[in-house]
């Protein structure tokens, strides 16, 4: 079975799944990626910033392809990556931006993960596989 055209039947059916059900989709995708990937620097960062968000997002700027910015201290942040890493993209068999849902999902993984006390939202405001030149995510503590 040649993979890439069994790929192409699997963008079709995550097409027609709504939002809602694309969220709940990927989350495991997610979490599953970036705890065999980057979570280990993640929270490392954590730790070296002692649980401070702001230091957090400031030290992200020494990370190799990522950048952040911070919108509003203690509340919204912007975090970029500037290369898809993205295995099935890079790959050749998925080209569909809706498979940035997993991206979104693994960032709010992180998030949740190292401040269990906060609630995030995680906004995908546009990415790599949207033709767009680097992937932007807003990340924001709603409580």
């Amino acid at each position: 079975m040649d993979l890439k055209k069994w790929f192409k039947g699997f963008e079709k059916g995550i097409a027609q799944l709504s939002p809602k059900e694309r969220e709940h989709f990927f989350y495991e995708c997610g979490k599953n990626c970036v705890k065999n990937g980057v979570f280990h620097i993640f929270r490392t960062l954590y730790e070296e910033s002692n649980g401070d968000i702001d230091i957090f997002f400031n030290k992200t700027n020494e990370l190799q392809g990522v950048k952040s910015e911070t919108i509003e201290k203690r509340h919204i942040y912007n975090l970029y990556f500037q290369e898809c890493t993205c295995g099935l993209r890079n790959e050749g068999y998925i080209s569909t931006p809706l498979l940035c849902e997993c991206s979104r999902q693994s960032v709010l993984y992180t998030m949740s993960h190292l401040w269990e006390q906060h609630k995030f939202e995680i906004i995908l405001c546009h990415s790599i596989l949207q033709g767009k030149h680097n992937c932007k995510i807003r990340i924001k503590i709603i409580k």
